[in-house]
């Protein structure tokens, strides 16, 4: 596996985002769940897909850099 070099602000602020998705995610999940309009609940699991893309991304991010769930910690 190839490991690329990563500055500590950028590991910070990857990590911040990668929390801030997580929540998003967690919050449009969270009024997927309340809403009984189908309208609202396409539109809050495209959120919610999207979200977890996100999430994918920039933890692949972090573990090409070798810091794999440091933001989970």
């Amino acid at each position: 596996m190839h490991h690329w070099m990563i500055t500590e602000m950028e590991k910070l602020r990857v990590s911040d985002q990668l929390k801030a998705e997580e929540l998003c995610a967690k919050k449009a999940s969270f009024y997927l769940n309340q809403s009984r309009d189908p309208a609202v609940q396409a539109l809050l699991q495209q959120c919610v897909e999207k979200g977890q893309r996100h999430i994918s991304a920039l933890s692949g991010l972090l573990q090409e850099a070798g810091l794999s769930n440091i933001a989970r910690h």
